[in-house]
Parts: structure tokens; sequence; C-alpha cells
């Protein structure tokens, strides 16, 4: 944990130094980058459910379905 903070000082002094128009620009590709990373994970869950549910590992319906389902457990 001490390393990465260390790390992560080191970059947000970097980061510090840049101008702020830079900084705007690091902001918004962090943020672009961030929800691309988003959509990939999103994308893998949905792949995996589709495979769960194709084996019958998992079980569609509505949201009282689902209530219902655990509180039969």
């Amino acid at each position: 944990m001490e390393a990465t903070q260390s790390q992560l000082d080191q970059i947000l002094d970097q980061i510090a130094s840049l101008s702020l128009d830079e900084q705007e620009m690091l902001i918004n590709i962090i943020k672009q980058r961030h929800i691309e990373r988003k959509r990939e994970q999103i994308l893998r869950d949905s792949r995996e459910t589709r495979r769960a549910y194709k084996k019958g590992l998992a079980k569609r319906g509505t949201v009282d379905d689902l209530l219902k389902d655990l509180e039969s457990d």
C-alpha cells in the first residue's frame, strides 16, 4: 500500500506541474478511458450471464420474482 501511495503521490506531483489546459486534457482522457473500461466490463458481464442462462445456471424474471426466490431460500 505504501509503495502504491508513493507512486500515486509522484503521479499527482507530475500532474500538478502541467498547465491547466494540459490537466483538463488529461482529465478528459482519463474519463473517456474509464467509461470505455466500464463498457468492456458490462460486455464481459453480459456475456457471462448469457452463458450461465444458456446452461440453466441463471434465471430470468421480474424484481418481484427475484424477491420471492430470495424469500424461499
